[in-house]
């Protein structure tokens, strides 16, 4: 799926946004519960079972495995489905196709955790849970809070010590932020990532979420961290520009790299691509390891 490229300036920023004008009519959508529960029992049949609720302010579920290690990988979902249409924020942004998940249940790694983004998966949902939080302030500082405090819940659960994020869509943006005011975290990859709200947003021609950081911003305080960013070469809501314009800012490491993958798309394509990708990108972590000569952890301090 591909979208124009060139939008009407929009009132509200959002990648549900732009893809709504493929959506079915909204009687056709399944309802947030039955969207809550296959993807339960997609977790469920590849080991990932509900870990407790942390004690956040807006709800997150977490779903993970806990095997041998000290690395957990973590999976951070994207917008889910922000919007109804181009201008009617979506009532509960639980995901139609939790694209995160997919690629979880892909992944071998004995020690794994999936985390929605706040208030997906949360029907009915709780008082705090607004519509601003998956539109305008989705990367804003309540919903990075939320994350930020399920991200170590879910690590004191596990008994792990170090943390690989692993974010699609606008969760790769969140991967980014989390990591920056982290001391924990070893590798970040991105699969279609809004790694520039700002670039994103004077793409499509629409106005900026003005209630979110921008990971741009926070690039250089992740610079000494390995990371991947995975574009699909046909990728119309996040092109390959942003992640190229995100390694120009760390100054291109040897340790950051980009994979563009030819005819995927933003929804895509990843899924057949994973296991091939989840092999490179452990065999790089392995080798940006060995090459500092410590754990791979950098703390905010070490990084600026």
């Amino acid at each position: 799926m591909s979208c124009p490229v060139r939008l009407p300036v929009l009132r509200l920023v959002t990648f549900a946004l732009l893809l709504a004008a493929a959506l079915p009519g909204c009687a056709a959508l399944p309802d947030p519960a039955t969207r809550r529960a296959a993807a339960l029992t997609m977790a469920a049949a590849h080991g990932l079972s509900p870990l407790a609720p942390a004690d956040t302010r807006l709800p997150v579920l977490a779903l993970g495995r806990n095997g041998p290690g000290e690395d957990l990988i973590v999976y951070i979902e994207g917008d889910g489905l922000a919007f109804l249409n181009r201008t009617t924020p979506s009532p509960d942004p639980t995901p139609l196709t939790p694209l995160a998940l997919r690629l979880a249940v892909l992944d071998p790694a004995p020690k794994l955790v999936y985390l929605g983004r706040p208030c997906q998966y949360a029907a009915p949902l709780p008082a705090g849970c607004r519509p601003a939080l998956w539109t305008d302030a989705r990367f804003g500082s309540e919903a990075l809070a939320a994350l930020d405090q399920a991200l170590t819940a879910a690590k004191q659960a596990m008994r792990a010590r170090r943390l690989h994020l692993v974010g699609y869509s606008g969760g790769g943006g969140v991967a980014v932020l989390l990591a920056a005011s982290r001391d924990d975290v070893a590798e970040i990859v991105t699969v279609a990532g809004n790694l520039d709200t700002a670039a994103f947003a004077a793409w499509h021609r629409v106005t900026p979420m003005t209630a979110s950081a921008n990971p741009m911003a926070a690039a250089l305080s992740v610079a000494r961290l390995p990371q991947v960013h995975i574009s699909g070469g046909d990728d119309r809501i996040c092109p390959p520009f942003l992640a190229a314009a995100f390694l120009d800012r760390l100054g291109r490491p040897p340790w950051a790299s980009q994979v563009i993958l030819p005819g995927v798309t933003h929804a895509r394509g990843f899924e057949a691509a994973w296991p091939h990708l989840l092999d490179r990108i452990r065999r790089q972590s392995r080798a940006a390891s060995a090459s500092t000569g410590d754990d791979g952890v950098a703390s905010p301090s070490k990084m600026e």
